[in-house]
């Protein structure tokens, strides 16, 4: 990916790096959840799994632009289907934005997800969040279902976005 790698991560090792790079983006983590990432963020974000499925599912990457950290991914494998991934988290560093680092993250996604003989990406994007939605759209990510916020849920409507692969 040129000048752009996906490292794999995990809580023990990466957890203060996450951290780090999650303040940089509290941007995101503000309008998502109400105020700056902590630590509970960061273990929500290596350990909260779909439904029926448990951390074990989980792939995490830190967005390496050498010697940087531009960003970091999260995806669950199998859900909602077993041949599909789901990605969970794609949160960039503002200052790493609009240089088409996303657009190379995904690509290699797409790229090692048929390699592993992948069906279907999946998304949920924040109705909130409209730049996402325009970035996802751009990528080729199609309208797949609403999800609207529910009693048990965290109080936001989302949008389900699908990639074919």
């Amino acid at each position: 990916m040129d000048d752009i790698s996906l490292e794999r991560m995990t809580r023990k090792t990466h957890s203060e790096d996450a951290l780090d790079l999650a303040q940089r983006a509290a941007d995101y983590a503000v309008l998502e959840v109400g105020h700056a990432p902590d630590e509970a963020y960061i273990d929500d974000f290596f350990t909260a799994a779909p439904p029926d499925l448990g951390p074990e599912c989980l792939l995490h990457f830190a967005i390496m632009q050498q010697p940087a950290m531009a960003g970091m991914i999260c995806i669950a494998r199998g859900y909602e289907y077993p041949d599909d991934w789901w990605i969970g988290l794609m949160l960039m560093d503002p200052a790493f934005r609009n240089r088409s680092i996303g657009h190379k993250v995904i690509t290699e996604v797409k790229d090692i997800a048929r390699q592993k003989g992948i069906n279907m990406l999946k998304l949920a994007v924040l109705d909130a969040n409209p730049r996402a939605q325009k970035f996802w759209r751009r990528e080729g990510f199609v309208h797949h279902r609403d999800a609207p916020a529910t009693p048990e849920s965290d109080g936001h409507d989302r949008v389900v976005l699908k990639y074919q692969l």
